[in-house]
């Protein structure tokens, strides 16, 4: 790493009990000034909020030009220019170490765009949760689709404004230092990652430049879980930049623009989901352990990493032990509410019988469910434009 400029705060270094904010940047003079302006904008129940400001080297002035002249009205500026290219893997690991300085950081990459009540939220979940040893990580942002899939994602609520799952957000994150210290502990003795963890192909095909799918294959080796709001917090612009070609609004969430005290059950209470965005706990409904389950109701866990009995809405050549309708959303709910019907299915993956299904037949229904009706000759002009534009371009 090459030595750092830095322009020095006013006042303490470090304001105890407080999140210091890290916006990081590298060659987009635009996004930056974006996140910075929305930050300044947001409401603030707490005084005196340090920022950092974090560039990794890319020769482009601009970037820098806009940090220096941001007016930071909540607290003090601190603006670090790295004179040689990190990449984003070590930049973002560099801004993880700063809880070492500050003792919990906002990690906000400048494609990001925050709620009026992001750090609010931020402050109440960390003094709930940031002693828990099973939260390796606050989330400001709440997709609403699984993980690198087309269906929609359905937390099931509880009357609470948080629930818990098994992966590792990188649109706006909190971490103390006991969370980073435990990820940072793993991730010096896993130079590369480990081939035994059951984690989503997608995750493991990350380029090189992903710090995210080390600390995904953490969280889900080490069985811990992030904090998540129904409401999202963040929401992103899909700027170009190190992972993506062009802009893009598809990674535009909903951003929540109330403020709110929020509710927030005991870990041990919560709506957990795996990384698969899969509900946790289902044993008890079905009559079997949760350690002798799997849960892959969409079909997209690899075979290798059945257990002895599987629930899922795919046909599978194993024996079946009951069936559920696959009617309510979340779908966990028709197993929590003995739904009858034959769209899910528990299976005992110890006898094998029949024969499964083709991914087709089971991509229709999972349309249907996520989505309702679909007409069809719109998403064949919509798939056929899209082609084209690929085509063209």
């Amino acid at each position: 790493m090459g030595e750092e400029k830095i322009e020095e705060e006013s006042g303490e270094r470090a304001m105890k009990g407080k999140i210091a904010l890290v916006v990081v940047g590298y060659n987009r003079p635009a996004s930056m000034k974006r996140i910075l302006e929305s930050l300044n904008r947001a409401q603030y129940d707490y005084e005196e909020i340090p920022l950092v400001i974090s560039i990794d080297h890319s020769g482009n002035e601009e970037v820098i030009n806009e940090a220096e002249k941001f007016q930071w009205e909540h607290g003090y500026k601190r603006l670090i220019c790295h004179e040689e290219r990190m990449g984003l893997r070590k930049h973002i690991i560099s801004c993880g170490d700063l809880t070492h300085e500050y003792g919990a950081v906002m990690i906000l990459e400048d494609d990001l765009y925050v709620s009026p009540d992001y750090y609010n939220y931020a402050m109440q979940t960390l003094e709930k949760y940031g002693d828990h040893p099973e939260i390796a990580g606050i989330s400001l942002n709440t997709k609403r689709e699984l993980l690198e899939s087309p269906y929609p994602f359905f937390p099931r609520h509880t009357g609470y404004d948080v629930y818990f799952q098994q992966f590792a957000s990188s649109w706006g994150q909190v971490w103390n230092r006991r969370m980073w210290d435990d990820f940072r502990k793993w991730y010096d003795e896993h130079p590369t990652l480990p081939g035994n963890v059951n984690v989503p192909l997608t995750v493991l095909n990350y380029p090189d430049t992903s710090w995210a799918k080390f600390y995904q294959t953490y969280v889900v080796e080490q069985d811990k879980y992030y904090v998540f709001s129904y409401d999202s917090l963040t929401t992103n612009f899909g700027d170009a930049g190190e992972h993506f070609s062009h802009n893009s609004s598809a990674f535009q969430s909903l951003l929540f623009y109330g403020k709110k005290q929020y509710r927030m059950p005991e870990f041990e209470d919560g709506v957990k989901y795996d990384i698969f965005g899969e509900p946790v706990g289902l044993g008890e409904f079905l009559g079997v352990k949760d350690e002798e389950l799997t849960c892959d109701l969409w079909g997209r866990k690899q075979p290798e990493s059945y257990r002895r009995y599987l629930l899922t809405c795919c046909k599978r050549p194993f024996q079946e032990v009951k069936q559920y309708s696959m009617c309510m959303k979340p779908m966990e709910l028709n197993i929590m509410e003995a739904v009858p019907g034959t769209g899910i299915t528990l299976y005992d993956t110890s006898v094998k019988c029949g024969k499964g299904e083709t991914e087709k037949d089971s991509r229709i229904r999972f349309l249907e469910y996520g989505y309702g009706i679909i007409n069809g000759r719109d998403l064949l002009k919509w798939g056929l434009e899209r082609l084209a534009h690929k085509v063209k371009k």
